[in-house]
């Protein structure tokens, strides 16, 4: 399994690597789930079109984007999932994720952060995943947490959100900490 072929999660989902083809699909994704997402997320304002998402999909600058579909076949997206680097030389990358608000609490956040993760540690580039996460944002901690993840402490003022500055929880994530139960 690698990072530039479609993966399967252990719930069904598909991740496919995002391209500017979607850009529709994932705005539409955004759109619908504007509320859920605004707080947390501090490209997600009224001026996200979907030329924002269409640029996104053809920026050349991160890694590993996925975006998250119900069935293999299908163009509606459930949300994203992404890698991107942070020190190449030392293996440490950085997970972004979010679900649209019709699919949240149903593990499909997990199970696409597992599966990304699991194939980024395979392909030997990725050695620790570091995912930060505004204190207040409870679903996505709890998502951080079910993967296995330790809180490694709390950042002062670390976020800018759009409701001004926000504590940051930096959880790390290595291999052999990756839930049991979410290994292949």
């Amino acid at each position: 399994m690698g990072l530039g072929e479609p993966l399967r999660t252990g719930g069904g989902e598909w991740l496919r690597p995002a391209e500017p083809s979607q850009g529709a699909a994932l705005f539409e994704a955004v759109d619908a789930s504007r509320n859920a997402l605004a707080p947390w997320l501090p490209w997600c304002t009224a001026r996200y079109t979907q030329a924002s998402a269409e640029a996104f999909l053809a920026e050349a600058t991160l890694e590993h984007r996925t975006l998250i579909f119900p069935d293999h076949d299908s163009t509606a997206v459930l949300g994203a999932v992404s890698l991107m680097p942070v020190d190449r030389f030392d293996g440490v990358w950085k997970l972004g994720y979010w679900v649209r608000a019709d699919a949240q609490r149903r593990g499909v956040a997990r199970r696409a952060a597992a599966t990304l993760c699991r194939a980024a540690f395979a392909s030997g580039t990725v050695q620790r995943v570091s995912i930060l996460i505004a204190v207040g944002n409870v679903p996505s901690r709890r998502v951080a947490e079910a993967l296995g993840a330790e809180l490694e402490g709390v950042l002062k003022s670390r976020l800018l959100l759009p409701s001004g500055r926000h504590d940051a929880a930096l959880y790390g994530l290595v291999p052999e900490a990756l839930a049991e139960d979410l290994r292949p």
